[in-house]
């Protein structure tokens, strides 16, 4: 099973790990066994990383425009776009 890596900015890293139940609601159509990570020089640099087993299901998912559900969560817990994907191979 392929293992991305997400790499994105933040406003606050406290608050966006206060969003990890939602980003695994809304990735688990798609990907499983989500792990969060924090920059260790204390920047506003966060990671996660994901199990992916429908490559094409999740190119499909992270490439449509988000709910404007999950678009309010997003601006809420300080997502700075763009993220940047990663794939284990």
């Amino acid at each position: 099973m392929p293992k991305i890596v997400v790499t994105a900015a933040v406003k606050d890293v406290e608050a966006w790990l206060k969003f990890k139940p939602q980003l695994i609601a809304q990735m688990s159509a798609v990907a499983s066994d989500g792990t969060s990570y924090v920059a260790a020089d204390g920047s506003n640099r966060v990671a996660s990383t994901w199990d992916v087993p429908d490559m094409d299901a999740f190119q499909a998912a992270v490439n449509a425009p988000p709910t404007p559900e999950m678009a309010a969560a997003m601006e809420r817990y300080g997502m700075i776009p763009p993220s940047t994907i990663y794939i284990k191979k």
